[in-house]
């Protein structure tokens, strides 16, 4: 059964996942991706085409937080009833998804981002992740300084919400 995600805020996508055995098809707005996933040691062991990588995955209600290919994505899965009621706004704080210890901080208050622009870099279970802006803003607040450590779910860096970018 299709089911629509958001990936850290941007627009929904539809997608489906069929398995075969060890193997599975995801399909994300009609295109296919066929691969496997496995357990590998604390997380999980990814194959798409000739490639492997190692992945974690962590699941917090409707959020999934997945770590692999050397970034961070949050996906959340969308309620349709729930999105109706609430009218969809999207989140302005870049959260951590899982605990870790801040490796580079790239921006500073005050300073204009793109969408998909790094903002800070984190290393979490031995990996380092790039946590980047969910869409074009202006930087309101950095959280945590190289070398901090945090807990899943900790602010990292807010972005100005946009009515107040407009006004300002």
């Amino acid at each position: 059964m299709p089911f629509e995600i958001t990936l850290e805020g941007a627009g929904g996508h539809t997608v489906d996942v069929a398995r075969h055995g060890t193997r599975a098809t995801i399909t994300i707005d009609g295109r296919d991706f066929r691969g496997s996933l496995r357990p590998y040691g604390d997380g999980y062991e990814l194959t798409l085409g000739p490639q492997t990588e190692p992945m974690w995955i962590v699941v917090d209600r409707d959020t999934v937080h997945v770590h692999a290919f050397g970034r961070a994505w949050t996906l959340t899965v969308v309620d349709p009833v729930e999105r109706a009621r609430h009218g969809g706004g999207s989140d302005d704080v870049a959260a951590a998804p899982m605990p870790g210890t801040v490796i580079v901080v790239a921006v500073e208050a005050g300073q204009a981002v793109a969408q998909g622009e790094q903002l800070v870099v984190i290393e979490s279970m031995k990996m380092q992740s790039e946590i980047v802006a969910v869409r074009d803003g202006v930087v309101d607040k950095v959280f945590l300084a190289v070398g901090d450590t945090f807990d899943r779910g900790a602010p990292l860096v807010s972005l100005a919400p946009e009515a107040e970018e407009e006004e300002g």
